[in-house]
């Protein structure tokens, strides 16, 4: 009843009135002695020089949520740009121990590499990102001399002052307008202690933390990315960075809005924006991973729109 089913190196499927045909090419290539698992979608009709390369966040392999990276590759492969989806070491079908997000910086260069060996069409690779893969294209990705662009979907910043802030700031005072909490509040449907308990943690969490990441305040960085200093980290990569930015954030998700209020309450962060060629993107109404097929096509257009007004003949 309209639904569309989709078949790797198969026969061709039907796409409303006309059949289109995929080629996906499944394959295997190692990062450090490693096997891992990689998919190529060639561009249906190749329309410049730049390759997709869709990275994961966290521990989730290469299908995605509501197989969102499948409908995002095919996407942009058939509107002309050739797309590359594969799984770190340890997820998925690939070899050896997952390393982390904030280490995954081997596994996408391997990746990039792998890409442009396969298709002679490309010489300069789009990374895409959701989360923590938004937070990995800043932690090291960028660095591949073939990288040309970005794009950061709901980066994943999380402190927990900054959950903490985000929820007193966006969360309750969303709830304070719901006229439900006003009725149960009044039919004492509520934990009114609980509640208030619950907003005061957070308040004195949001407001007791160290300054937010790049606010001009001294701090000393160890080389080593971790868990405390990875947002200080992401924005080092930001300001080194010399290609294109694109950022999507979702309306009903706390890891944007957190992301959102780090980059508001930072000079740093503010100015590594504005002085990059930069495009944000709000998809109206969409949680964190666009669960509904209205947001998840929208993120998609978005990226294809994106990608095509940001053609380079090479880098």
């Amino acid at each position: 009843m309209g639904r569309q089913f989709y078949r790797t190196n198969r026969r061709p499927y039907q796409g409303g009135a006309a059949v289109t045909s995929f080629n996906e090419q499944a394959f295997a290539f190692e990062v450090t002695d490693k096997q891992v698992t990689g998919i190529l979608h060639p561009a249906l009709e190749p329309r410049s020089g730049t390759g997709l390369l869709i990275i994961v966040g966290g521990p989730q392999y290469r299908i995605g949520a509501h197989r969102q990276y499948v409908h995002l590759a095919r996407h942009c492969a058939k509107g002309g740009f050739p797309v590359m989806r594969f799984d770190y070491r340890g997820i998925g079908d690939s070899e050896g121990d997952y390393p982390g997000f904030r280490s995954v910086e081997p596994d996408v260069h391997r990746a990039i590499d792998e890409f442009l060996a396969r298709d002679k069409k490309i010489n300069n690779v789009v990374i895409w990102g959701l989360c923590e893969g938004a937070s990995a294209c800043l932690l090291g990705a960028q660095k591949h001399p073939a990288v040309s662009g970005l794009v950061l979907v709901n980066p994943w910043v999380r402190s927990e002052a900054g959950l903490a802030k985000a929820y007193v700031k966006h969360y309750y005072t969303d709830r304070l307008k719901d006229p439900e909490l006003w009725k149960k509040l009044f039919s004492g449907k509520m934990n009114l202690g609980g509640a208030i308990g619950g907003f005061l943690g957070n308040f004195k969490k949001a407001f007791s933390g160290k300054p937010a990441a790049g606010n001009g305040e001294p701090y000393s960085q160890p080389e080593e990315i971790t868990e405390e200093n990875f947002p200080e980290k992401m924005l080092e990569g930001l300001q080194g960075f010399t290609g294109r930015v694109l950022l999507v954030q979702s309306e009903v998700d706390m890891v944007a809005r957190e992301f959102d209020d780090l980059v508001r309450g930072s000079r740093d962060w503010k100015a590594a924006f504005e002085e990059k060629d930069f495009t944000r993107r709000d998809i109206a109404g969409s949680d964190h991973t666009f669960s509904s097929e209205p947001w998840r096509k929208a993120v998609a257009e978005a990226t294809l729109d994106w990608l095509a007004g940001s053609r380079k003949a090479g880098k």
